[in-house]
Protein backbone atom coordinates (compact mmCIF):
# COMPACT_ATOMS: atom_id res chain seq x y z
CA UNK A 1 0.00 0.00 0.00
CA UNK A 2 1.33 3.40 -1.00
CA UNK A 3 -0.10 6.60 0.41
CA UNK A 4 -0.80 9.59 -1.80
CA UNK A 5 -1.77 13.18 -1.09
CA UNK A 6 -3.14 14.26 -4.47
CA UNK A 7 -4.71 12.88 -7.63
CA UNK A 8 -1.45 13.58 -9.46
CA UNK A 9 0.39 11.35 -7.00
CA UNK A 10 -2.30 8.65 -7.32
CA UNK A 11 -1.98 8.63 -11.11
CA UNK A 12 1.81 8.57 -10.91
CA UNK A 13 1.63 5.59 -8.53
CA UNK A 14 -0.43 3.76 -11.18
CA UNK A 15 2.35 4.40 -13.71
CA UNK A 16 5.04 3.24 -11.30
CA UNK A 17 3.12 0.12 -10.34
CA UNK A 18 2.67 -0.78 -14.01
CA UNK A 19 6.21 -0.03 -15.22
CA UNK A 20 8.20 -3.28 -15.53
CA UNK A 21 11.53 -1.42 -15.21
CA UNK A 22 10.62 -0.10 -11.73
CA UNK A 23 11.54 -2.78 -9.19
CA UNK A 24 10.70 -0.52 -6.24
CA UNK A 25 9.53 2.91 -5.20
CA UNK A 26 8.53 4.61 -1.97
CA UNK A 27 6.60 7.72 -1.05
CA UNK A 28 8.12 10.63 0.88
CA UNK A 29 11.43 8.80 1.19
CA UNK A 30 13.66 11.47 2.71
CA UNK A 31 13.94 15.09 3.75
CA UNK A 32 16.42 17.49 2.18
CA UNK A 33 17.65 20.41 4.25
CA UNK A 34 18.79 23.62 2.57
CA UNK A 35 19.64 27.21 3.45
CA UNK A 36 17.85 30.23 2.02
CA UNK A 37 18.54 33.78 3.18
CA UNK A 38 20.29 32.46 6.28
CA UNK A 39 17.39 30.23 7.36
CA UNK A 40 17.24 26.45 7.41
CA UNK A 41 14.44 24.93 5.29
CA UNK A 42 13.27 21.36 4.67
CA UNK A 43 11.86 19.73 1.58
CA UNK A 44 10.45 16.20 1.24
CA UNK A 45 10.12 14.92 -2.35
CA UNK A 46 7.09 12.80 -3.16
CA UNK A 47 8.80 9.63 -4.43
CA UNK A 48 12.10 7.78 -4.65
CA UNK A 49 12.02 5.50 -7.68
CA UNK A 50 14.56 2.97 -8.85
CA UNK A 51 14.27 2.79 -12.63
CA UNK A 52 16.64 0.74 -14.78
CA UNK A 53 19.28 0.91 -12.04
CA UNK A 54 19.00 4.68 -11.57
CA UNK A 55 17.83 6.47 -8.44
CA UNK A 56 15.33 9.23 -9.17
CA UNK A 57 13.47 11.58 -6.85
CA UNK A 58 10.10 12.75 -8.18
CA UNK A 59 7.90 15.64 -7.18
CA UNK A 60 4.26 15.58 -8.35
CA UNK A 61 2.92 19.10 -8.71
CA UNK A 62 0.10 20.90 -10.52
CA UNK A 63 1.71 22.70 -13.45
CA UNK A 64 0.43 26.08 -12.23
CA UNK A 65 2.58 25.78 -9.07
CA UNK A 66 5.83 24.52 -10.59
CA UNK A 67 7.37 27.94 -11.19
CA UNK A 68 6.57 29.58 -7.86
CA UNK A 69 9.67 30.99 -6.14
CA UNK A 70 9.19 28.70 -3.13
CA UNK A 71 8.97 25.57 -5.27
CA UNK A 72 11.89 26.60 -7.45
CA UNK A 73 14.03 26.88 -4.28
CA UNK A 74 12.95 23.39 -3.16
CA UNK A 75 13.59 21.91 -6.59
CA UNK A 76 17.04 23.53 -6.83
CA UNK A 77 17.92 22.05 -3.43
CA UNK A 78 16.72 18.63 -4.59
CA UNK A 79 18.69 18.83 -7.84
CA UNK A 80 21.84 19.79 -5.94
CA UNK A 81 21.32 16.97 -3.43
CA UNK A 82 20.79 14.50 -6.27
CA UNK A 83 23.80 15.67 -8.28
CA UNK A 84 26.07 15.06 -5.27
CA UNK A 85 24.88 11.44 -5.20
CA UNK A 86 24.63 10.86 -8.97
CA UNK A 87 20.84 10.66 -8.67
CA UNK A 88 18.24 12.46 -10.77
CA UNK A 89 15.39 14.80 -9.85
CA UNK A 90 12.22 15.24 -11.94
CA UNK A 91 8.98 17.16 -11.54
CA UNK A 92 5.83 15.46 -12.86
CA UNK A 93 2.83 17.66 -13.58
CA UNK A 94 -0.84 17.09 -14.17
CA UNK A 95 -0.36 18.32 -17.74
CA UNK A 96 2.27 15.66 -18.44
CA UNK A 97 0.12 12.90 -16.98
CA UNK A 98 -2.92 13.89 -19.01
CA UNK A 99 -1.03 14.53 -22.27
CA UNK A 100 -2.20 11.22 -23.76
CA UNK A 101 -4.24 8.11 -22.90
CA UNK A 102 -1.48 6.24 -21.02
CA UNK A 103 -2.58 6.95 -17.44
CA UNK A 104 -6.26 6.28 -18.17
CA UNK A 105 -5.45 3.00 -19.93
CA UNK A 106 -3.12 1.85 -17.16
CA UNK A 107 -5.80 2.64 -14.59
CA UNK A 108 -8.17 0.40 -16.57
CA UNK A 109 -5.60 -2.43 -16.64
CA UNK A 110 -4.93 -1.94 -12.92
CA UNK A 111 -8.56 -2.77 -12.14
CA UNK A 112 -7.89 -6.31 -13.44
CA UNK A 113 -4.32 -6.78 -12.20
CA UNK A 114 -5.24 -8.73 -9.04
CA UNK A 115 -8.00 -10.93 -10.48
CA UNK A 116 -7.20 -14.65 -10.40
CA UNK A 117 -6.90 -15.87 -13.98
CA UNK A 118 -7.58 -19.41 -15.13
CA UNK A 119 -4.43 -20.92 -16.65
CA UNK A 120 -6.57 -22.41 -19.43
CA UNK A 121 -7.62 -18.93 -20.55
CA UNK A 122 -4.03 -17.69 -20.45
CA UNK A 123 -2.87 -20.61 -22.54
CA UNK A 124 -5.63 -20.09 -25.10
CA UNK A 125 -4.87 -16.36 -25.37
CA UNK A 126 -1.16 -17.05 -25.90
CA UNK A 127 -1.93 -19.78 -28.44
CA UNK A 128 -4.26 -17.42 -30.29
CA UNK A 129 -1.68 -14.65 -30.49
CA UNK A 130 1.07 -17.02 -31.61
CA UNK A 131 -1.02 -18.51 -34.43
CA UNK A 132 -3.09 -15.59 -35.79
CA UNK A 133 -1.57 -13.36 -38.43
CA UNK A 134 -1.05 -9.74 -37.49
CA UNK A 135 -2.61 -7.31 -36.89
CA UNK A 136 -4.81 -8.84 -34.21
CA UNK A 137 -7.49 -6.89 -32.37
CA UNK A 138 -8.73 -7.61 -28.87
CA UNK A 139 -12.08 -8.51 -30.46
CA UNK A 140 -10.36 -11.18 -32.59
CA UNK A 141 -8.66 -12.75 -29.57
CA UNK A 142 -11.68 -12.86 -27.27
CA UNK A 143 -13.83 -14.33 -30.09
CA UNK A 144 -11.20 -16.99 -30.87
CA UNK A 145 -10.57 -17.88 -27.22
CA UNK A 146 -14.20 -18.19 -26.19
CA UNK A 147 -16.66 -17.97 -29.14
CA UNK A 148 -19.76 -18.73 -27.03
CA UNK A 149 -19.12 -15.96 -24.47
CA UNK A 150 -16.26 -13.80 -25.74
CA UNK A 151 -16.64 -11.30 -22.88
CA UNK A 152 -15.39 -14.01 -20.49
CA UNK A 153 -11.92 -13.61 -22.04
CA UNK A 154 -11.74 -9.86 -21.43
CA UNK A 155 -10.66 -10.01 -17.77
CA UNK A 156 -7.85 -12.53 -18.38
CA UNK A 157 -6.66 -10.54 -21.37
CA UNK A 158 -6.55 -7.22 -19.48
CA UNK A 159 -4.89 -8.96 -16.51
CA UNK A 160 -2.20 -10.29 -18.86
CA UNK A 161 -1.72 -6.84 -20.42
CA UNK A 162 -1.14 -5.32 -16.97
CA UNK A 163 1.49 -7.99 -16.20
CA UNK A 164 3.24 -7.54 -19.60
CA UNK A 165 2.37 -11.03 -20.79
CA UNK A 166 0.63 -9.47 -23.81
CA UNK A 167 0.95 -5.93 -25.12
CA UNK A 168 -1.48 -3.24 -26.21
CA UNK A 169 -0.68 0.34 -27.21
CA UNK A 170 -1.44 2.67 -24.32
CA UNK A 171 -0.65 6.23 -25.39
CA UNK A 172 -2.75 7.17 -28.42
CA UNK A 173 -6.30 5.92 -27.82
CA UNK A 174 -8.49 4.29 -25.16
CA UNK A 175 -8.37 0.50 -24.95
CA UNK A 176 -11.39 -0.98 -26.74
CA UNK A 177 -12.17 -4.21 -28.55
CA UNK A 178 -10.63 -2.57 -31.65
CA UNK A 179 -7.25 -2.10 -29.91
CA UNK A 180 -4.40 -4.17 -31.40
CA UNK A 181 -2.80 -6.76 -29.15
CA UNK A 182 0.41 -8.75 -29.54
CA UNK A 183 3.00 -10.96 -27.93
CA UNK A 184 6.27 -9.19 -27.27
CA UNK A 185 6.39 -5.39 -27.20
CA UNK A 186 5.82 -4.20 -30.78
CA UNK A 187 4.32 -0.84 -29.82
CA UNK A 188 7.03 1.79 -29.36
CA UNK A 189 5.81 4.25 -26.77
CA UNK A 190 7.22 6.57 -24.18
CA UNK A 191 6.60 5.29 -20.69
CA UNK A 192 7.58 7.12 -17.53
CA UNK A 193 8.71 10.73 -17.60
CA UNK A 194 12.36 9.97 -16.96
CA UNK A 195 15.74 11.58 -17.59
Amino acid sequence: MINFESLIERDFICLLDFEAKVPSFEEQPLTIEYLHQGKQHKYTPDFHVIFAGRNILFECKPSQFVDTPENQLKFAAARSWCEERKWFFEVVTDEQLSANWRVRNIKLLTRFARYPVNGNFKGRILACLSTMSVPVRIADVIQWVNPETPQAAVIPLLHMAFHHEVFVPLNDAPITVETPIALGAPFIEDGLLLP
